[in-house]
């Protein structure tokens, strides 16, 4: 049994991140909807070691290669005003040889959107600036939509392998699941939305429902669209001490440039 209240989720700040220059060096996609994108440069030193970690991508526009991020010392320095931010944040889904791995959903459309579709020239990259950190407890339950799959591969790699838990992952159909290998004791269920856009339904609110809390003490954490959270967010707290949940809204429907993936 694990120690009653140890602290559960925790972060861990990284000062100092200095951006690094990166250029494609390999495309592969995963499914009809996931691209992964390897990029090469000084990265072996950057700060990875969280299941959740993420920097951010700064991509060309007009074409031309992005400029060096100004870094402050409160952080980034904002564009000057009426120019758009040319970066958006991306969990890393593995760093290793020189070689950062991302995993990009294929929407078609905005900064990152466009770009992933023919995936070429330099980018810049910031972060992460700080790592989630976790005692190790009795049970867990995660989950997400598409956008939190690099972080829950890194989960299940990060577990100890007597680990016992739910995943729940929901995407667009069939064709979209993933390997996500970790401990025999995890279970992980395929949510498919079969025609439904991204943010719409309430998947991911009803697997949790129907979800039963083990003996012990456990840790939640689910990355998805806002408003797909907000049902997951009242069943457990009804269930569970607040202390144990952490639920990240990657993104928002119809608003373009907010959150993660």
């Amino acid at each position: 049994m694990v120690v009653r209240n140890a602290p559960v989720i925790s972060q861990q700040a990284h000062d100092d991140v200095e951006p690094v220059r990166v250029e494609v060096v390999g495309v592969a996609d995963m499914t009809p909807r996931m691209r992964r994108v390897r990029l090469a440069g000084d990265v072996d030193a950057l700060p990875v070691s969280g299941p959740t970690d993420h920097a951010k991508l700064f991509f060309p526009t007009s074409g031309a290669e992005p400029d060096r991020p100004e870094i402050g010392p409160r952080g980034l320095v904002a564009p000057p005003p009426g120019r758009p931010r040319a970066y958006r944040e991306y969990t890393l889904r593995s760093v290793a040889d020189g070689v950062v791995e991302v995993d990009f959903v294929r929407h078609g459309h905005g900064l990152a959107g466009s770009w992933v579709e023919d995936p070429s020239e330099a980018l810049w990259l910031w972060g992460p600036r700080s790592s989630l950190v976790h005692d190790p407890r009795d049970w867990y339950l995660l989950g997400g939509d598409e956008t939190a799959l690099p972080a829950l591969g890194r989960w299940l790699r990060a577990l100890p392998d007597d680990a016992v838990g739910t995943v729940f992952v929901e995407v667009a159909d069939a064709g979209e699941e993933q390997p996500l290998p970790g401990p025999a004791g995890v279970e992980v269920t395929w949510l498919h939305r079969d025609g439904a856009e991204p943010g719409t339904t309430s998947l991911l609110g009803d697997a949790v429902d129907g979800w039963s809390r083990p003996e012990g003490e456990g840790l939640v954490w689910m990355g998805a669209e806002a408003s797909a959270l907000r049902p997951v967010r009242r069943r457990l707290r009804d269930l569970l001490p607040t202390e144990w949940i952490d639920l990240d809204g990657y993104w928002r429907r119809g608003v373009e440039g907010t959150g993660l993936g």
